[in-house]
């Protein structure tokens, strides 16, 4: 393994060619996104060549983005591993400094008192799910938390009560707000990922509305033609053969 050749990839292609030479760390942001998302769906399907491919995206794009970083703030490649390296060490003195961590919780717990903001890290470009779920988790650390879901199932009633109530008016934007945390909360104690109930949730919704369009063709029909009535009896009998 060379990690050399990557590295001079990335330098070339920054001076070569025209799209790589004019990107910035403000233009190149989105892509972390991108293919971090790409990342997660290869792992999902589990498939062993596209998971290695995502992956030498994101290190391409790594050193991508720290030779932008040289270029533009005067960091090099260097300073970036040492300080990454420093940091890594700092955070496990278990591995390295032979502290008595000797669970995963007792590691997280670790963490969470080393910093000195709970919710210090928390990026605002988080999905919104996920980084409900990580405020949620660093705030039951500290004991902020309902000993079962029935606490959590009570809020939830209760979110959808107040955003009924709020139906007409500006309030309903937070309450909105507050219930999605609500559910959020509930997933994290039955030990579900939102994220992940979400997402197959889109996926089932998208399923079942192509299974839907593909019956009401076979009927010489349009989606736009047909009564809201009509779709849903075909959605319920779609659902029925799916349980």
């Amino acid at each position: 393994m060379d990690i050399r050749k990557l590295i001079e990839l990335v330098k070339v292609l920054r001076r070569k060619c025209p799209w790589d030479r004019e990107q910035t760390l403000h233009s190149i942001k989105n892509n972390a996104i991108e293919e971090s998302y790409e990342l997660v769906e290869a792992v999902e399907q589990g498939d062993a060549c596209a998971i290695q491919e995502e992956i030498g995206d994101m290190l391409f794009l790594g050193f991508f983005l720290a030779t932008i970083l040289e270029e533009e703030k005067g960091i090099t490649l260097d300073e970036l591993v040492s300080s990454t390296v420093k940091k890594y060490r700092e955070k496990h003195p278990h591995v390295f400094e032979h502290k008595g961590l000797k669970s995963q919780d007792e590691v997280l717990k670790f963490w969470q008192h080393s910093k000195k903001d709970m919710f210090n890290g928390i990026s605002i470009a988080l999905p919104a799910l996920l980084a409900a779920r990580i405020i949620q988790e660093r705030a039951s650390k500290v004991g902020f938390d309902w000993p079962s879901h029935d606490g959590p199932l009570e809020k939830l009633d209760e979110e959808i009560g107040e955003l009924k109530s709020s139906i007409g008016s500006e309030q309903v934007f937070e309450e909105l707000g507050d219930l999605l945390f609500a559910c959020v909360n509930l997933a994290r104690h039955l030990k579900i990922d939102p994220e992940d109930a979400l997402r197959y949730a889109n996926k089932k919704f998208i399923s079942r509305f192509r299974a839907i369009t593909n019956e009401l063709k076979k009927r010489g029909k349009n989606p736009e033609e047909v009564s809201l009535e009509e779709m849903d009896k075909i959605w319920n009998e779609i659902k029925h053969q799916d349980e």
